[in-house]
């Protein structure tokens, strides 16, 4: 019912049967011209003449350029002053204990948490403690 067959075995294919009919084993073109590494076969599709016209920096190199850029103009774009968009996406969440990404939020302390291990840490937490992770992403609350 509308499944596609596969074949149920080597015979059946197409390469197998090209083989039978023509007489040859897999691949004996490959094997009779003697090439043993593909990687020195001169390939036409390539030009052997092609130049790239880029120029690679290293780091001291983009330095030097960008102590030079106090003599541009406040408003020259660089790598360092171009804005951006806000993004889209929503923020990613990443566990307050682990790093990992975080699937799960505890609404008591507003941790979040990758797994129901860290949750049994998060729930040995010392009252208070639980805001210093908070603060590490500006996320603690402020009693007052």
């Amino acid at each position: 019912r509308g499944k596609k067959s596969r074949p149920s075995s080597a015979a059946e294919t197409p390469l197998a049967q090209h083989e039978a009919k023509e007489g040859t084993e897999p691949l004996a073109s490959f094997k009779e011209s003697g090439i043993t590494n593909l990687l020195s076969v001169a390939k036409p599709f390539k030009n052997p003449d092609y130049k790239s016209n880029r120029r690679w920096k290293n780091l001291k190199q983009v330095v030097a350029q960008e102590e030079q850029a106090s003599d541009w103009p406040v408003d020259f774009p660089t790598h360092w002053n171009i804005d951006a968009a806000p993004s889209l996406l929503p923020q990613k969440k990443y566990c307050d204990l682990t790093g990992l990404p975080a699937k799960y939020t505890d609404p008591k302390t507003n941790v979040r948490y990758h797994s129901a291990e860290v949750y049994q840490l998060v729930k040995t937490l010392q009252p208070g403690s639980e805001q210093q992770y908070l603060a590490l992403r500006n996320a603690s609350v402020v009693l007052k």
